[in-house]
Formats: C-alpha cells, structure tokens, sequence
C-alpha cells in the first residue's frame, strides 16, 4: 500500500528570481512550481529537498501532511523572533514547536511538528491552510503574543497521558478577538479551532492594532516633514516590504510582544478541552438552529411560490398539462418529478373530483405515451396519481 504526502511551499514578501528558481527546481523532478507557489504529491516516495534551504533562498511557508509522517508547518521569519527568550520559552516548552536560527544574521525558521499518532488526511482545500499559516506568521512578526499561545495550542494534540496535566502558558488578552482565518491553522492539526475561544473565556479584551496604530502615530508625528516624505518616496521607489520591516524596527512595533497584557496560568489542558467540548456542543445547537430557520424560510418561500403557481393553474390548466408532457419528452428523473409535481398541483388547484379527474388522466396518458419509461411511473406513484 503507498503512502500519500503532499508539499507545499508559498512565497508571501515577494516573488522569487530566476535565480532562486533554479534552485528550486533542483529540489525535485515532479513538481509544478512558480515564482509565489511551489506543490508536489507523493504515492511511492516522499520529498528529499532541502526544506530550510528552500526557505531560506526563496519561499516563505512551508506545509506538508501525510499519512505517515503526520502534518508540519515551517515558516521563515526574516527578523528573527519577535519575543524575548523568556518569553519564548513559556510557550515553546512543549514538544512540537522549535526555532532554528540561522548561522548569520537575525533571521531564522519556526517548526510546528507535533506527534500525532493517526494522521488522518485534511479534508480542506490545502490552500485555506496556507493562507491561515500566511497570517499566523504575519501576526507573529508584528509580534502578537496571541499567535505565539495559538502555536502552544497546536502542539496539545499530541496524545501523550500526562499532557491533560500541563498547566497552560500565561494567556494572552484579547484572545476573543484573534483572526478567524489563523484559527485553521488548528484545523490542520487536527485540533478544534474553538480551543482559541474557550483559552478566551475569562480574559480581558485588548486591541493590538489600536496600540500599533497609536505607537505609529506618535512616532510619524515626532519626526520630520523631510523625513515624512524620504519615507513615502522609498515606499514607491524600493520593496516595500523591507521598507516595511526597517520601519517598524524603528518604531519599536516588534517589541509590542514585551508589553503585551497577559492572564497568569490557572487552567490545566483537560479544562481547556473540556471548555472547548462545551462551546462546539453550544455551536453545533447554533447550527442546528440556523439551518431549522433556514428550512423553514425556504419552505414558506417554496409554499408562496407554490400558491401563485396554483392560482396561474386554475386560469389556464391546458397550458400546465402541456409543460408536464413536456417535461416528460425531456426525460430525467428530475423532469419526471417536476411533470408529476405539476399534475398534482393541478388536481390540488382545481380541486375535488373535478381536479383528481384531469390530474390522473394526464398521468395516464404520458404512462401510455411513454410506457418504458419507469422513472416516471415512479414519480407519478409518489404523488398518488397512478394506482
């Protein structure tokens, strides 16, 4: 029996060169690659490339799953980690999560490999879960401790006894607020995105963006009109996005993780699961509830349409008998239940005996015009016009 793994790689700052094309290409024979995107999938085999390597000249993100070496997600931070050590270390003390800085320079690669024991394959496009690791890792080099507790997250899937006894990570405020799209990145672990919202509960609100807009604000003020517009100039003469990066080092917006607001630990990870278990039993009853609406909504609409169909049947029944013949000719299993709805209607709109009279006849009729043509005898069965 083979084994399936899939490949991903996505460029997010900028596209690659020619240069770095050719690198990649090196990496393997099978796969379809392009300056943003680069995917291949295995049956017999698994990918031999060099995954740092081709973070490092090029991609950004990285994203594998397969059935036998589970699921993993790289990314590349070209600043390095936004968080003081100790920091780091609160919540990469779970196996599962790992940096790896390189030899030179700031720059480095964030692993998210936790154990699972039964890999089942994603049922999503895998292109939802890059996209929810391209704003995870967008989130951590604006340096939002949220996503640094989400990473945490993501490691409980491992099935390890003793993990319901770990303690939680101090928690970051304003977890009730963090990006729905992030939040499929614990899809892709196989985890319940809801976990988020039940670390959540019982955590003060805090707007992240509103203390980077007011730290860009004070600092763009307190500069000067020249350098105001230096800044413009160079970002519509060079890459913005390194512009981007170089600037909000200036501005001082990657240590905002230093005095991001946190809850000290007081939740074990079998309550987080067991807050979680409660919120999805509240959603699926959400979900229940809509979809009774929606029927309901729908029903009425179909009932209204239904009725105005009827009073156009009682003027001119001929023209309706000719549509269901008409359908019947067509052939298919839905036109033969749109002909019979038709005929129903007909002996509803008409009604009494008078109504039941045509309706049948007509039945009879399209059975002996079309006496192989079961389907339809089916479908006329179902609304009692054929014996």
């Amino acid at each position: 029996m083979s084994e399936y793994q899939l490949v991903r790689f996505r460029a997010v700052d900028r596209p690659l060169t020619e240069e770095q094309l050719d690198f990649m290409d090196r990496q393997s024979s099978r796969a379809e690659y392009s300056k943003w995107e680069f995917e291949v999938e295995y049956h017999y085999s698994s990918f031999r490339g060099n995954i740092n390597e081709m973070l490092r000249k090029g991609y950004d993100i990285f994203l594998a799953h397969s059935g036998y070496k589970g699921r993993e997600i790289r990314m590349r931070l070209p600043q390095g980690l936004p968080f003081a050590k100790p920091i780091w270390q609160q919540y990469a003390c779970i196996e599962g999560l790992t940096w790896t800085p390189d030899k030179a320079g700031k720059a480095g690669i964030l692993t998210l490999a936790p154990f699972i024991e039964e890999p089942d394959y994603p049922n999503e496009d895998s292109d939802d879960y890059l996209d929810a690791v391209s704003r995870l890792r967008e989130l951590l080099i604006a340096g939002d401790l949220r996503a640094l507790y989400v990473l945490w997250l993501c490691c409980l899937v491992d099935t390890d006894e003793g993990i319901d006894e770990m303690m939680e990570p101090p928690v970051p405020h304003g977890l009730s607020d963090f990006p729905a799209p992030a939040k499929d990145v614990l899809s892709f672990m196989m985890l319940d995105p809801l976990l988020v919202d039940a670390a959540a509960i019982g955590t003060p609100d805090f707007n992240f963006q509103s203390t980077q807009l007011d730290l860009a604000k004070a600092w763009f003020d307190s500069i000067s009109r020249a350098r105001q517009l230096e800044i413009f100039a160079r970002f519509v003469s060079e890459d913005p996005v390194e512009v981007n990066r170089e600037l909000r080092i200036e501005i001082g917006l990657p240590n905002a993780a230093f005095r991001w607001p946190v809850t000290p630990p007081r939740r074990h990870v079998q309550q987080l699961f067991e807050a979680c278990d409660l919120l999805r039993e509240k959603e699926e009853q959400k979900q229940k509830r809509q979809l009774a609406n929606q029927a309901k909504r729908e029903a009425k609409k179909a009932e209204k349409l239904r009725q105005a169909r009827m009073i156009e049947i009682q003027s001119a029944p001929q023209v309706w008998l000719k549509k269901a013949s008409t359908l019947a000719e067509a052939r298919g299993k839905g036109n033969y239940q749109a002909a019979a709805e038709i005929l129903a209607d007909i002996r509803d709109a008409i009604g009494g005996a008078e109504g039941n009279k045509i309706a049948r006849k007509h039945a009879a009729h399209l059975v002996q015009a079309h006496p192989t043509l079961h389907a339809l005898k089916a479908s006329l069965r179902k609304c009692k016009l054929l014996e």
